[in-house]
């Protein structure tokens, strides 16, 4: 028996047709495993992090509905670009994560009323936005979606940042906030920031001519944009943090 045999059990993680095709190396795929698992483990803690903010203060930074976007994101692409089992059931655990989170904001944040009228809103858009991306691909044809999975993915990470970093210069209040928080959006909030980029950047520095946007100027743009917030954020929450200290001091 092989000494590996057990690897011929344990396929990689999402290769793009376009990269299969080209055989790459073993040290390739690994590595773009770590990245993969990595975010999605990040991903996860996210959301675990956030629903213990959201039931110990009740207030929720942005809007909810924005939420209606993410969970259309997670639901499609969750069916678009996964080929085995293993990854719709990770994929799709997001999606369960990212409901759950919800909920708990809609019943801690807005109540039951209100909650339901929400609620119905929300559905009505993540109904619209599947439909949308559905179109998006359309349009644009590729192998497992990737293009506007990338595009999409990253103009919803876009905001994120930028919400929590307006509501502590804007409140100067920590409710509703935590580093913990901002550790895991840092590496993977809407599949974004490091891992997520980084695991993009891999494909990009070994092989080029499949993932050219990644290279564009548009990309490099959002991308440091996006990264402006996620920087700030920690510094800005100890400012906030202390202030509020001086001020229970002076109290």
């Amino acid at each position: 028996m092989s000494d590996f045999w057990l690897t011929e059990y344990i396929p990689h993680l999402v290769v793009q047709p376009a990269d299969a095709r080209l055989n790459p190396p073993e040290g390739y795929l690994f590595v773009q495993d770590g990245l993969i698992i990595s975010c999605g483990v990040l991903y996860a803690l996210l959301y675990v992090f956030l629903m213990m903010r959201v039931v110990k203060d009740g207030v929720l930074p942005g809007s909810i509905k924005f939420l209606s976007l993410t969970l259309a994101y997670e639901l499609y692409y969750a069916f678009a670009t996964t080929s085995t089992r293993l990854e719709r059931i990770c994929f799709l655990v997001w999606f369960e994560l990212d409901l759950a989170f919800v909920a708990l904001a809609l019943w801690r944040v807005h109540g039951p009323d209100q909650g339901k009228r929400i609620a119905g809103e929300m559905l009505v858009y993540c109904i619209t936005a599947l439909a949308g991306l559905r179109y998006l691909g359309y349009l644009y044809p590729d192998d497992r979606e990737q293009i506007t999975a990338y595009w999409t993915g990253i103009l919803l990470q876009l905001p994120a940042g930028w919400v929590y970093v307006y509501g502590l210069v804007k409140h100067r209040s920590l409710l509703g906030h935590s580093l913990e928080t901002w550790y895991a959006a840092c590496f993977s909030r809407c599949r974004g920031c490091l891992t997520a980029y980084g695991l993009f950047i891999w494909r990009y520095l070994n092989i080029p001519r499949n993932w050219e946007y990644v290279g564009s100027f548009w990309n490099i743009a959002v991308i440091v944009i996006t990264l402006i917030p996620e920087t700030v954020y920690p510094f800005l929450y100890i400012w906030v943090f202390n202030q509020n200290k001086s001020k229970v001091k002076r109290g």
